[in-house]
């Protein structure tokens, strides 16, 4: 049998949401970096074999590398 707002005893209530403080999302919107620039980056340190807590803390502190290809003169 199916339920209708008339067989429910009271309102639905909604869970909030919880932000995880450790995804890269949170952190790249706090630092105010592109989310995929900060994952390239993450990706970069942990193929170099950091561990993944010391490659986010290098990617969203460390200094930012050229974007594009050197000019040719």
């Amino acid at each position: 049998m199916k339920m209708t707002d008339k067989d429910r005893s009271g309102p639905l209530i909604k869970k909030r949401r919880e932000i995880n403080e450790k995804s890269l999302k949170h952190l790249s919107s706090q630092h105010g970096i592109p989310v995929g620039t900060l994952k390239t980056r993450v990706k970069k340190y942990l193929d170099m074999g950091l561990d993944r807590e010391r490659a986010i803390e290098l990617a969203l502190f460390g200094p930012f590398s050229a974007q594009s290809r050197p000019r040719q003169h």
